[in-house]
């Protein structure tokens, strides 16, 4: 905009000296005018972006959608490890306490000898953003080989929670939108989106969602579907019966009030919408997205109003660093202190996965790699501290309760230590 400015600057000086030149200068600064309206290159580096490679070696490049509806990098994969040995590193007593604890109930391990094969039965599941993983190698009709970004080699099958997200159609933009069965699939090979890319229409939702717990800023998923803003709001307006609606591009805000919401536009005309699943308590959730903290899905309860701003630098596929493995340091209850690398949960090894809880009607996915320390509250809860200083008591997920299956830390020359969830008083994460 310096450019700009002295262009303008210069206006009235060149027009009296050089007269013919005022068309010219006229022209030039509607183009700068019109250029500082158009989306910033940030808008549009937030989709996923790759080559999808076919069995044939048909290549085609461009935004991909995946099978879940997921079209950002800050979206989530949820997929099963396959082949996890960590439980043999537990004694039968360990795996008992395990298994009493589950929610499958006990067996009875008299007959351990018997069946050494037996054990605690849950998915392990490998939980991340997309902007964390560098290619998907398609290896069955719902298995697949998982690549992050630090070259790392994940074995994955569809989970049975989930099963959308793995061994199902995908979509990819190449010229027109193109829907690929996962069948014909080779390889997904992720790439950082082009600077030049125009897919949409409209632009992606981005801003800050005011809640009961304090502020969310990123990527926005109103109703849980609708991501940009040629989409539109729905309600009723007055005694109308039948819904209005409304493109997000018109809406600078919105804000809940009594069992409806009041919408302010651009123009700052207001309305009260109402009855209607956009703008009440059936709401499936506001989301909200930023590589830097992960993913939080807001009840409409927890709701309290949007504002939508542009998006700003820096949310592409390079902002994801590569993944290392979690290092932690570990204080038990009797005052014991273990170091190295760790596996959280019995489940999580990298820093690009998720750990999840709940508070106040807030779901939240965080990122390992964003959390400072946890601290155990009691059975029910942990406070997590994050790098940017935020706290939150997480509840409701057997990563922050009791029904966490504990940590093993990797100490020097081979060696390891098991530590159950009670035995934990606080970690903290380098």
């Amino acid at each position: 905009m310096q450019y700009f400015s002295f262009t303008v600057n210069l206006f009235p000086l060149l027009s009296l000296r050089y007269p013919n030149c005022m068309s010219f200068l006229s022209r030039l600064v509607m183009f700068l005018l019109l250029l500082a309206a158009c989306p910033a290159r940030a808008q549009y580096e937030g989709l996923i972006y790759g080559e999808v490679i076919l069995k044939d070696k048909t290549v085609l490049t461009g935004p991909i959608r995946w099978s879940g509806g997921q079209v950002l990098w800050t979206d989530i994969l949820l997929v099963s490890k396959q082949n996890s040995y960590i439980l043999n590193y537990l004694n039968k007593e360990q795996l008992g306490k395990l298994n009493n604890a589950g929610d499958e109930g006990g067996f009875d391990w008299q007959f351990m000898d018997l069946w050494k094969d037996k054990q605690p039965q849950r998915q392990n599941e490998l939980l991340c953003q997309f902007g964390d993983i560098a290619s998907i190698h398609v290896t069955g009709p719902r298995e697949a080989q998982i690549f992050l970004k630090n070259g790392s080699k994940l074995r994955v099958a569809a989970s049975p929670d989930e099963s959308r997200h793995l061994g199902k159609s995908i979509s990819i933009y190449s010229g027109s939108f193109r829907r690929i069965s996962w069948e014909q699939i080779s390889w997904i090979k992720f790439r950082a989106t082009p600077a030049n890319l125009v897919p949409l229409k409209g632009r992606l939702l981005y801003g800050t969602v005011r809640t009961s717990r304090g502020d969310l800023s990123g990527f926005i998923q109103w109703d849980k579907i609708k991501f940009h803003s040629r989409q539109k709001l729905q309600g009723k307006v007055g005694n109308n019966t039948e819904n209005s609606e409304f493109r997000f591009e018109d809406i600078q805000s919105i804000e809940k009030r009594d069992k409806g919401a009041i919408v302010k536009f651009h123009s700052d005309k207001k309305l009260f919408l109402k009855n209607n699943g956009d703008v009440n308590a059936a709401n499936r959730g506001i989301v909200v997205m930023h590589p830097e903290w992960g993913r939080a899905i807001v009840e409409w309860s927890a709701f309290q109003s949007v504002r939508f701003t542009r998006v700003p630098d820096g949310l592409g596929y390079a902002n994801y660093p590569k993944p290392s493995r979690i290092y932690a340091t570990v204080r038990m209850k009797n005052g014991e202190v273990y170091k190295g690398n760790c596996t959280f949960d019995l489940d999580e090894d990298w820093t690009a996965e998720l750990l999840e809880g709940t508070s106040h009607d807030i779901h939240y996915q965080i990122p390992f790699r964003t959390i400072s320390g946890i601290s155990i509250q009691d059975g029910a809860n942990a406070r997590i501290v994050l790098k940017d200083g935020r706290v939150l008591l997480l509840s409701n997920h057997n990563d922050v309760t009791d029904k966490n299956w504990g940590l093993i830390v990797w100490l020097k020359n081979s060696r390891y230590k098991y530590i159950a969830w009670n035995q934990v008083n606080d970690i903290t994460f380098r």
